[in-house]
């Protein structure tokens, strides 16, 4: 099944295109990630072996964070630049769904307040 709208101005294709990359500990870990967070590269040089366990993982981490902050700012320059747009006839939709939504939530609101004034009547008469 195939959607009736299509993404907003292509928006997953933006951040599956935007890239980071980030090395840490000297260059001996190498990482690179897309802008969905999916993790492209992990490339260790043959001496990352020789640290510490606790220092290549701290290492690994490293890289990957400086890796998402280049992401994150591409993205938020792109989008701020092109901010994404809905597709003709879907804003309108996202509105009726929206006023439905509220207007149910407002029934069950209600509802709930006759069963608790209810309640309140019959524990009142009990006493």
């Amino acid at each position: 099944m195939t959607d009736q709208y299509p993404r907003p101005d292509g928006l997953l294709g933006r951040f599956s295109a935007a890239r980071g990359v980030a090395d840490a500990a000297d260059g001996l870990v190498h990482i690179e990630i897309d802008g969905t967070g999916e993790l492209l590269a992990l490339d260790l040089d043959p001496r990352a072996m020789r640290l510490p366990a606790v220092d290549l993982s701290a290492a690994i981490r490293q890289a990957f964070r400086d890796a998402r902050a280049q992401v994150q700012g591409q993205l938020q320059e792109q989008l701020s630049g092109q901010p994404p747009t809905l597709p003709e006839g879907l804003g309108p939709l996202l509105n009726d769904l929206g006023f439905s939504a509220q207007r149910r939530l407002d029934d069950m609101a209600a509802a709930a307040q006759q069963i608790a004034d209810r309640l309140d009547r019959m524990g009142g008469a009990t006493r």
